[in-house]
């Protein structure tokens, strides 16, 4: 099975990746109920990118949504 890594330092915060996650897993875009998450840490002034266990490499698709939509090059496959 394919793993996404995450590089949130060339990551801008853009959040497309969340939507893609939703709209593959309950065909609306809603970041709350995305695999993938988004946390921008203001304080710190970095953001924080974070796959939960209901990631299913977006089965039935070629190549995960998350990495085919990301302008950004922050998520990155590994087999």
């Amino acid at each position: 099975m394919l793993k996404i890594v995450t590089d949130a330092e060339v990551c801008c915060g853009c959040r497309t990746c969340e939507l893609v996650c939703s709209f593959h897993h309950e065909g609306v875009f809603s970041p709350e109920v995305s695999s993938i998450k988004i946390f921008r840490d203001y304080q710190a002034g970095k953001i924080v990118l974070s796959i939960d266990s209901t990631c299913d490499s977006c089965k039935g698709e070629a190549l995960p949504l998350c990495l085919k939509y990301c302008l950004y090059g922050a998520l990155k496959e590994v087999r």
